[in-house]
């Protein structure tokens, strides 16, 4: 008697997912189209769906302090830009001081921290690392022109 709700939830959830990616997709076209990016470079993986050996791999490297060096072969063999899969989760990686000049300044309200907020707040409070907008802005020092 059950096994319809079972499977009426898992239908549920199976559409959700469906409909996110599809409006994260569209909103992802959107914004490149909009700032004219290039296509992206994608870090060669095992299987792009999940990233779960990616996760594992860098978990390792984590453990093992070889995080860094690690990054610094994948940007020498992949250049300053490129997108990987980790747990589901598209991620771009970038070295480009062009990019984080975008996206720390210049066009700054195009981007945001996602839920940061949400998972580090109860940990950091609402500071540099965790505000968004107007209160990251807000939050800014501002050099005086002779001090630079």
């Amino acid at each position: 008697m059950a096994y319809p709700i079972y499977a009426l939830v898992l239908a549920a959830v199976a559409v959700y997912y469906i409909a996110t990616r599809i409006a994260s997709s569209i909103s992802a076209y959107r914004f490149k189209r909009a700032h004219g990016c290039k296509p992206e470079h994608k870090l060669p993986q095992t299987e792009r769906f999940l990233g779960l050996h990616l996760f594992l791999f860098q978990r390792k490297a984590f453990f093992n302090k070889t995080l860094i060096p690690i990054a610094r072969e994948r940007f020498a063999a992949n250049g300053p830009t490129f997108s990987s899969v980790v747990l589901g989760q598209k991620l771009y990686n970038t070295v480009d001081p062009e990019n984080i000049k975008a996206i720390l300044a210049t066009n700054f309200a195009d981007f945001g921290l996602g839920k940061r907020l949400d998972t580090f707040g109860s940990l950091l409070g609402k500071g540099i690392f965790t505000s968004d907008g107007t209160a990251w802005e807000h939050s800014r020092v501002k050099i005086p022109a002779r001090c630079q």
